[in-house]
């Protein structure tokens, strides 16, 4: 455990417990989380034609993304 996978002081007594929780609710889960966000909207924006300042992803590189 270190400070990224952290939840709280229940890491404590309750370390086991809550073990599970640590992927989706520590530090290291909210930076995933925004991330997976972040590259979700590139992949959105780079599929509208309209917006040119990204051109569309190929095949291979929305699969390397995903």
């Amino acid at each position: 455990m270190n400070t990224l996978t952290a939840l709280s002081p229940i890491d404590g007594r309750y370390a086991a417990k809550v073990d599970s929780l640590r992927p989706f609710l520590s530090e290291f889960g909210l930076i995933h989380a925004r991330v997976t966000v972040e590259v979700r909207w590139l992949q959105a924006l780079a599929n509208h034609s309209e917006i040119g300042e990204i051109p569309p992803f190929s095949t291979a590189t929305n699969q390397r993304l995903d």
